[in-house]
């Protein structure tokens, strides 16, 4: 991974006079659908690269430690191994990015990775997740409850109302707050970019999640009637340019969502 991102002092000015032409970013989202894709061998590799990016999740009321040992089971062996043999893929041990579990089932994903002797970080939703309507004590209790247990990735979830009533000297300090918690493990920012109201916002709300530390900015939870959208990926795309520009660090860009096209997993 490139050198993690350490934050800025808040900046308002980058975000101070942003307009989003709508119109204009739907366009250029409807042209990205149409580009030419990979075919062939070349579709393969980029399919199988795609697996490596995933968080293979769950974050149900009914996980047990047995079906967590399952879902680690299945990271580490994402893909048939009949399948990697006709791609000649089978040695060279691809497995998905991450596992991505409740805090309180941490622990088991820990352990059951270990005894499959692989290296896959465990990622734990935190922070209120998924509403964010939780007092930031409790946020970062639960952060740093979840890296005791083992979680190397954090996936904090932002408070939407500092969104949507203006507040960004709130929302940077609340998420600079998270980043301290987390200590050496990365942050991913949830956006809940469809609770925002705006593209307007999900670019300000970009910005100071990455003023404020984050290693990662995500579309959404998986949880709301809207989840990541073209426009939107295109929106926060430009945000993570723009941060690059004015400081040299690279941004993570992560997808929440339901994806039933092959296609799709160009945003991931």
């Amino acid at each position: 991974m490139a050198q993690r991102n350490p934050g800025t002092k808040l900046e308002l000015g980058w975000i101070s006079k942003v307009y989003v032409n709508r119109p204009e970013v739907v366009r250029h989202a409807e042209q990205i659908k149409k580009w030419r894709t990979v075919k062939g061998n070349w579709q393969a590799a980029w399919l199988l690269k795609a697996v490596t990016c995933i968080d293979l999740t769950t974050l149900s009321g009914d996980d047990t430690p047995s079906s967590i040992h399952r879902l680690c089971f299945k990271a580490k062996h994402p893909i048939r191994e009949d399948l990697l043999k006709a791609l000649d893929m089978h040695d060279k041990g691809i497995t998905v990015g991450a596992v991505c579990v409740y805090p309180a089932r941490v622990t088991d994903a820990v352990n059951a990775l270990k005894v499959a002797g692989c290296n896959i970080p465990v990622a734990s939703v935190a922070a209120g997740f998924p509403s964010g309507q939780t007092p930031l004590e409790i946020k970062l209790a639960e952060i740093k409850l979840a890296v005791q247990y083992g979680a190397r990735e954090i996936d904090i979830v932002i408070s939407r109302t500092l969104v949507l009533t203006g507040q960004w000297e709130g929302l940077y300090e609340e998420i600079r707050q998270c980043r301290e918690a987390c200590g050496e493990a990365h942050m991913k920012t949830i956006l809940s970019t469809g609770e925002l109201g705006s593209l307007a916002n999900v670019y300000k709300a970009s910005m100071i999640a990455m003023m404020a530390g984050s290693d990662f900015i995500k579309t959404s939870t998986g949880k709301e009637v809207e989840n990541a959208t073209f426009p939107v990926g295109v929106v926060m795309m430009r945000a993570i340019k723009e941060f690059y520009w004015q400081t040299g660090y690279k941004i993570f860009y992560h997808v929440t969502g339901s994806y039933p096209l092959q296609h799709d997993l160009a945003m991931a």
